[in-house]
């Protein structure tokens, strides 16, 4: 009787086929004894994956953690950069510009007016870009204060980074706007800047600025007949408070600017009570 030989390497294929099995087996009635398992201690009928509260309380309770807060302040911080790009992209384009006209030749330039229109377009080019450049910063400016408004937790709210930011956004947000001569929107950031800390409660800027936001709303004021004398009051009373602060934190409460400035808020107020009587 002749016996067949197989070849080792049949052999060792055997075996591994016959411990793969063996493996296959026990790791299925693992994953079974996994499951049970799973099935007896957790709760797995739940599909929250779309889930979405019905109740605006439930829905806010999220914005309480430091995690979403500083997500916030992440997203407030890029509109802030993008915000500066804009305005530093249109310095560099209007700097070039400059440059480009001043060494300009213009030989084909007869007559003084031909000179005159040139440089009068030259201005309006330059006045559109920055106009430009400002108007779309400012919306960069308003998504990074509105994130900011949505900040809650208490670390965060604390954080000097916060602070520090809140400092440099309100500042850029308040000169752009102003130089837009949107000066309404310059006074309720510019009231929240000043509440900020004891520096920014002397910081002289933040008055002049607040000073003319409300001789500019006095003015308008005094033009409309939709609104009251009580508000041009209003105005006028917040103006000369500020033009007063102004001069206080600039030359100091005993010096002859203030007591001069004093005089003309003095006078101001005693035209408009005359005004007052005499109606």
């Amino acid at each position: 009787m002749i016996k067949s030989k197989l070849p080792v390497k049949w052999y060792y294929t055997i075996i591994i086929l016959f411990a793969a099995f063996t493996f296959s087996n026990e790791y299925a009635v693992s994953q079974e004894k996994d499951r049970q398992k799973s099935w007896e201690t957790d709760i797995t009928g739940w599909r929250i994956n779309d889930y979405q509260p019905y109740i605006q309380a439930m829905k806010d309770l999220s914005k309480l953690s430091q995690e979403y807060s500083e997500i916030v302040l992440k997203l407030a911080i890029d509109e802030y950069s993008s915000g500066l790009d804009k305005l530093e992209d249109m310095e560099a384009e209007v700097a070039r510009l400059e440059e480009k006209n001043k060494n300009k030749k213009n030989l084909n330039e007869k007559w003084y007016w031909q000179e005159v229109d040139r440089k009068n377009q030259e201005k309006r080019q330059i006045r559109m870009l920055k106009q430009e450049a400002k108007t779309r910063s400012i919306t960069y400016f308003v998504l990074a204060i509105n994130h900011l408004d949505e900040i809650q937790s208490k670390p965060v709210l604390e954080s000097r980074e916060l602070a520090n930011f809140k400092v440099r956004l309100y500042q850029v947000y308040v000169s752009t706007q102003y130089d837009l001569q949107n000066y309404f929107s310059c006074i309720p950031i510019l009231e929240r800047y000043i509440l900020l800390n004891n520096e920014t409660q002397k910081d002289l800027w933040a008055y002049k600025y607040l000073t003319n936001c409300y001789a500019f709303m006095e003015a308008v004021s005094k033009k409309s007949r939709s609104i009251s004398e009580e508000k041009v009051i209003y105005y006028k009373q917040l103006k000369n408070k500020y033009l007063l602060m102004a001069a206080e934190v600039q030359y100091g409460i005993e010096s002859p600017e203030y007591r001069h400035m004093q005089d003309i808020v003095g006078r101001d107020e005693r035209r408009t009570e005359r005004l007052n009587n005499f109606r």
